[in-house]
């Protein structure tokens, strides 16, 4: 393998599994999933170079799968939506090597992973005004920070940080009846 390929797998290898999870995040079917990783690699290794690489590997990788979302959309009129993940799924992220068994996503245990891929809550995010929704994605899912995000976004630290306030409220008033009843049915008492 040559010193450029080297230097692309080192700094993309440790992000296969969010790009994954993002991409679940943004198409409803898994197959369009895979298809949007491997859209993003590629175009990424197409632009790569290891000597003017770039600084914020995640945030350019995010920024190139938004980028495929945005022309997919467009000239298909692909539906991209939140859709809720069986619980094998989410243990199918890409291994370090191709043809390797499957890995877990590092960055968040199984049991918080299953929680936010919960039914009610992927039908609350799906309920965002996708502006708000692409935000919260983008920071759980991908692990970006606000500077990270507005990276991707291509738009000022504030806007996300405002984005992600009325995520947050909305996402709050959404799932204020589901925690209710949540509560209610596990026998838990304030």
């Amino acid at each position: 393998m040559d010193e450029a390929a080297s230097e692309f797998l080192r700094q993309v290898r440790p992000l296969w599994g969010r790009l994954q999870a993002v991409a679940r995040r943004y198409c409803a079917r898994q197959e369009d999933a895979g298809d949007l990783v491997q859209e993003t690699l590629l175009r990424a290794w197409r632009a790569f170079s290891p000597v003017d690489g770039p600084t914020h590997p995640r945030a350019w990788l995010f920024t190139i799968m938004r980028n495929i979302v945005i022309d997919w959309h467009r000239a298909a009129s692909r539906q991209v939506t939140i859709a809720p993940t069986d619980y094998e799924e989410l243990t199918e992220l890409a291994g370090a090597e191709p043809g390797e068994p499957l890995a877990t996503l590092s960055s968040m245990n199984e049991e918080q992973f299953r929680e936010f891929l919960d039914a009610g809550v992927a039908r609350a995010l799906d309920a965002l005004e996708a502006p708000f929704r692409e935000v919260v994605i983008l920071s759980v899912a991908a692990d970006l920070n606000y500077r990270e995000i507005a990276e991707v976004l291509d738009c000022p630290v504030g806007t996300v940080m405002s984005r992600m306030a009325r995520a947050r409220r909305a996402l709050r008033e959404r799932l204020a009846d589901f925690a209710r009843s949540h509560v209610r049915t596990k026998g838990i008492r304030r």
